[in-house]
């Protein structure tokens, strides 16, 4: 499986309500859209939990066929209409555990890590935090930076002692 995500920054004064009501009037229109595993409309907003405002959707494909269509059929235009030319990040699914109750994640927690240079990658192992209340983790890397990501996914806001918290205005099913 494939992710995808493209990170919006916005101005530490934009009103943050213009990008939820956008995606209350809009968010619905990938429910079910080809190959997708799901898409979570994600936000930060300058305080506590984050430095900066964004917008920053992730998505999970479950084949390359439907994030084609998504990118190269008018769909990503109404991003750049929008917002202008953005750079999506790409990355391969190393690691997708989802909860029953995942539909319901309302908050997701997004930590980054380096691949270490080694000789060796045989028996890498990706560093995987299990968290209390947790309904979900992908674990997402790509080896043209030699990085990779963990989120993971939560109903109840985690304590405040993690930065980099998004709030999920809407989580679209694909199945």
């Amino acid at each position: 499986m494939q992710a995808m995500q493209y990170k919006i920054l916005l101005p530490a004064d934009y009103d943050m309500q213009i990008i939820k009501n956008r995606v209350k009037q809009n968010g619905y229109k990938m429910d079910g859209f080809k190959d997708l595993l799901f898409k979570a409309y994600l936000i930060s907003e300058k305080g506590s939990d984050n430095l900066a405002n964004s917008y920053c959707p992730l998505y999970v494909w479950q084949h390359t066929n439907g994030m084609t269509q998504f990118i190269f059929d008018g769909y990503f235009d109404n991003i750049i209409d929008t917002f202008g030319w953005q750079n999506i990040n790409i990355g391969i699914t190393a690691n997708i555990k989802l909860e029953d109750n995942f539909l319901l994640s309302k908050y997701v927690l997004e930590e980054h890590h380096t691949i270490p240079m080694k000789a060796q990658l045989k028996n890498f192992n990706f560093k995987i935090t299990e968290y209390q209340n947790q309904v979900g983790n992908v674990v997402i890397y790509n080896p043209d930076k030699w990085q990779y990501t963990s989120f993971t996914f939560f109903e109840q806001k985690p304590n405040n002692q993690h930065k980099n918290i998004h709030q999920i205005l809407h989580l679209s099913n694909g199945l």
